[in-house]
């Protein structure tokens, strides 16, 4: 069931400032874990000085082991001219929070209002989840992208064929490729995959049919 009217605008806000000083407190208090935070750290400022925002620098070395995504979110506040810990973790923080968004949104748009706000607060607070949006890794962005994408998914095939539909569709196909640039050819492979083994287990191929951008 796809609910019509939009969540409350005043929940987005209530979100953002509640689960933005969740993540933001004590962001910045302790230095770059090592060796992946250093180096999360090191290729974006590499791109910074180079001004190479496509090929990732480690050390003077090209480094291809992952996708620039991730190192060109962190290279913005040190374009900027910050340098703090807290300034160099603030887009994985920023991802965590959009994350919550993306799950209260989806949430409210397929069951209810409540189980938005319970949905975000729950991800929020699970231990896992905070944890990683304390630390510059790429795993959190990868996972937000993912699930953006698949939720957008199933609100779309629900709607019926037109606009809507198309914009959802849309959002699932940028998300998976900001997925692919994030962690490489898993940011396909996992939502193919899941969307994938849903059609053949639950017999849904008619709902390929119906996938057309027209």
């Amino acid at each position: 069931m796809i609910h019509k009217n939009p969540a409350p605008k005043l929940d987005y806000l209530f979100l953002i400032i509640g689960l933005g000083v969740l993540f933001l407190v004590g962001l910045g208090s302790r230095p770059l874990s090592s060796p992946d935070e250093g180096r999360y750290v090191e290729i974006p400022r590499e791109m910074v000085v180079s001004g190479d925002y496509v090929t990732p620098h480690l050390n003077g070395l090209k480094y291809f082991e992952k996708p620039p995504f991730v190192y060109c979110l962190e290279a913005a506040p040190l374009k900027l001219g910050f340098t703090s810990e807290f300034a160099m973790r603030l887009p994985i923080a920023f991802f965590a929070l959009l994350g919550c968004l993306v799950c209260y949104a989806f949430a409210t748009r397929i069951f209810s209002r409540s189980a938005g706000l319970i949905s975000a607060a729950v991800l929020a607070t699970s231990t896992l989840y905070f944890a990683l949006s304390r630390i510059i890794l790429l795993d959190l962005v990868f996972s937000v992208l993912i699930a953006a994408g698949l939720f957008s998914f199933i609100v779309g095939i629900k709607l019926s064929p037109g606009k809507e539909r198309r914009f959802h569709l849309l959002i699932t196909a940028i998300t998976t490729g900001l997925a692919v640039l994030t962690k490489g050819l898993i940011g396909i492979v996992f939502p193919l995959g899941i969307i994938g083994l849903w059609v053949i287990l639950l017999n849904k191929w008619h709902i390929c049919a119906t996938l057309s951008p027209h």
